[in-house]
């Protein structure tokens, strides 16, 4: 029977996806909202009939990516926007301006530099590599990933952690909540020794109540309504605001960093209006997955709501230098990656040719079993494998090196003609 030689010689990536270069925010969080809905409609049982064989989703504030290996690009392409579709209620309009489809090495290209910051809101922001492993980690626990998504995502990662250790990209201050709070410090002072509300308790929360006591602020208040408050500040030197204790911490509070994950708005306009009233204008970072405000509070004049939007406006210009550094680690690493998958593609064929000797061996073997008995025909079969690994090295070492030169077609018409091996190309449908 023929090897399907084409399923192995080509890279069966595609990435659907859009971020904050070519969406807006709020239908971002529109296709934020619907992403878990997205995933298992994408990634189920179903999933074969359409040519999928696995995925990952990311979904953050600022992006919304499906990464998917398929055998049949044009009809799992389509089934993937239609998915989206369906489930968000944008229209076909808006997302055929947003969604952008790439294939093969461009989607390895993209996650290397997403995983390392390089295509965020703000460059190098610390989060997005926590965000990717969340993504991938969850894929593995629905077990929707393939042995490609495997390595791609492992070494997306990896390479983030040398980005980050190799330059200034990671370094303090460039993460999304490092800037709100640059920001609040220009218009307002220094918030170090005063007492500030954080909305949640989730990863992010975890994030912001690291960047505020970096800056010295450690009189930090956490509400949840989920009441996670209190298990969250035993072990991260916080203070639990219990359920009717928000309004009073409000008042008190020089600054409100809203990073809750709830749906339904945490801060109304008549909550401002009694704990604000005459008080110096709050400052509120909302930096949510969803915004936990209301969506007058934003008109109000008690506060100033610091939100993505603002952030992205006042991010500061990054060094050059730091970037060309990280785009020359993340393009070395994606070409190793490269090389390995082109590697991997010949794997085939040099399984089929040992294959083929093997067979020879083992009927060599059993005749000797036969006349001979098991003690002689394992020694047999031990030289003759030592005797034919020692052969097949140089052929099997010579595979890979020809399919980085374009010459793997050679090779496959050699092992045809010498062994009489077939390896069936198909194409993609």
């Amino acid at each position: 029977m023929p090897l399907n030689w084409g399923y192995y010689s080509r890279v069966a990536l595609v990435l659907i996806g859009a971020s904050h270069h070519n969406l807006s925010l709020a239908k971002l969080e529109i296709l934020e909202h619907r992403a878990s809905d997205v995933r298992k409609h994408l990634f189920n049982s179903s999933s074969s009939e359409h040519g999928i064989n696995g995925g990952v989703l990311i979904s953050t504030c600022n992006r919304f990516e499906v990464y998917f290996d398929t055998e049949k690009f044009h009809g799992a392409v389509d089934h993937v926007i239609e998915v989206i579709r369906e489930i968000s209620g944008l229209t076909e309009v808006e997302l055929n301006q947003a969604l952008q489809v790439s294939s093969g090495m461009e989607v390895v290209q993209h996650l290397f530099a997403v995983s390392a910051g390089l295509e965020s809101m703000i460059i190098g922001e610390a989060e997005i590599s926590g965000q990717v492993r969340n993504s991938f980690k969850l894929a593995q626990k629905e077990k929707s990933t393939t042995p490609l998504l495997e390595q791609l995502f492992q070494r997306a990662l990896a390479n983030s952690k040398v980005v980050t250790h190799s330059t200034g990209l990671g370094a303090a201050g460039r993460s999304i909540v490092d800037v709100g709070l640059t920001i609040v410090q220009d218009r307002y002072g220094e918030i170090a020794g005063k007492p500030v509300v954080v909305l949640g308790t989730g990863a992010y929360a975890r994030v912001v109540v690291a960047a505020l006591q970096r800056r010295g602020c450690h009189d930090i208040s956490v509400y949840s309504s989920s009441g996670r408050a209190h298990q969250f500040s035993q072990s991260h030197n916080t203070k639990e605001i219990a359920g009717d204790g928000l309004a009073k911490a409000i008042a008190q509070a020089v600054l409100v960093v809203a990073c809750s994950d709830n749906l339904n708005p945490v801060i109304e306009v008549a909550l401002v209006k009694a704990v604000r009233n005459g008080k110096q204008i709050l400052p509120i970072i909302d930096v949510g997955l969803t915004s936990n405000l209301m969506p007058e509070v934003k008109g109000m004049a008690e506060v100033d709501v610091i939100d993505l939007e603002v952030i992205r406006e006042n991010a500061p210009q990054e060094y050059g230098a730091e970037i060309f550094q990280a785009h020359e680690i993340v393009q070395q690493a994606v070409r190793e990656f490269d090389n390995e998958q082109l590697g991997r593609s010949m794997d085939p064929a040099v399984a089929a040719m040992r294959s083929h000797v093997g067979i020879f061996i083992d009927l060599e073997v059993q005749g000797v079993r036969e006349k001979s008995g098991d003690e002689i025909a394992a020694q047999v079969e031990h030289s003759l494998r030592r005797v034919t690994n020692a052969l097949l090295h140089t052929p099997s070492v010579r595979a890979r090196t020809l399919i980085r030169s374009g010459d793997q077609n050679d090779y496959r018409q050699a092992l045809q003609v010498l062994f009489g091996i077939d390896l069936e190309i198909t194409k993609d449908v």
